[in-house]
């Protein structure tokens, strides 16, 4: 090879490499903004290390369904919500790897609607980048996040200004918007096992022996869904939680004793539940805490001050 493709080769590969530093750096998600489309999960790393009780992970299912201040109000037990729009399964698990380099639960609540998310269409990519080239360049695991990129964002690189404050959600998705949900009961039972197809199922199973691995109890639980969920995915994740002697909550089928009220408690039609709603499922949740007997109340411990002074400002933008 010639020196001049020699070095227009290297000055190519050189590109590449600095364009993929990039693109990773703007698209990880980096801050916890709940307003957005898109809740950006990273807030969790501003927290201080080793203080989380409790995770909750997964899709919009799980950002919108679980907020940690109503948990610690009821019972102090510190948790961050790290439910993203969206998530696959693949991304749920690099992102639990890497909040666990820093805090370390006792418990993660995975919510179960990105199990029946497939992404075959990556399946090529998953067989030659490795993980640590994943871990080098994050943009192969947060690629989606273009839909969620504004140029704002280089605005303030370049300006050098700092990130606002985290907002006091930890990392819940507010929405108080009301649109009911019309189509009646959806929860008959069948016999049917809805198909986890392979690539959710194998990042589902390392998600599991990561959490074994750290001594985390891992529990499934599906947040009340009638557009999302049906009593075939039910099933399946059942038999997944049995197979692997984890619990499953199956809020669905909990939908008179949690109170829900669809005409309130929906902000799509039946997607996803609103705040009104969110506080019935955070209440049973904190509970269903409570009875493992694993987490901690610290709400009256000095070191956690920063909880009930955050609770006072949630308990005020909700309008509490």
């Amino acid at each position: 090879m010639h020196a001049g493709n020699k070095l227009r080769t290297l000055s190519f590969i050189t590109g590449l490499i600095i364009l993929l530093y990039i693109m990773s750096f703007l698209f990880l998600p980096v801050n916890t903004g709940a307003e957005g489309l898109y809740k950006k999960a990273g807030g969790i790393y501003k927290e201080p290390k080793n203080t989380i009780g409790y995770l909750s992970i997964g899709d919009s299912e799980c950002s919108t369904s679980i907020s940690p201040m109503e948990i610690w109000n009821d019972y102090g037990y510190t948790g961050f919500n790290c439910g993203v729009p969206g998530q696959r399964l693949q991304d749920t698990y690099y992102l639990l790897e890497k909040v666990l380099n820093k805090q370390s639960p006792k418990v993660v609540l995975l919510e179960t609607n990105a199990c029946f998310r497939d992404f075959k269409y990556i399946n090529a990519l998953e067989n030659t980048i490795d993980e640590k080239t994943k871990k080098l360049f994050p943009v192969y695991q947060y690629h989606n996040n273009w839909r969620y990129f504004h140029f704002y964002m280089l605005k303030n690189i370049r300006a050098g200004i700092a990130e606002k404050p985290s907002p006091v959600y930890k990392g819940y998705q507010y929405n108080i918007i009301n649109k009911p949900y019309t189509g009646g009961p959806y929860t008959m039972e069948t016999d049917e096992v809805f198909d986890i197809q392979e690539q959710p199922l194998l990042y589902l199973t390392k998600v599991n022996e990561l959490c074994k691995e750290k001594g985390i109890t891992l529990i499934l639980y599906s947040s009340p869904s009638p557009k999302c969920w049906n009593y075939a995915k039910h099933n399946a994740v059942k038999q997944f939680a049995d197979k692997n002697n984890l619990d499953y909550i199956d809020l669905n089928l909990s939908l008179d004793q949690l109170s829900i009220d669809w005409t309130t408690d929906s902000r799509d039609g039946g997607d996803h539940i609103n705040y009104y709603g969110a506080k019935k499922v955070s209440a049973y949740m904190g509970s269903y805490l409570s009875g493992l007997n694993l987490l901690t109340d610290h709400r009256e411990d000095p070191r956690f001050t920063s909880w009930n002074t955050e609770l006072k400002s949630y308990q005020t933008q909700t309008n509490q």
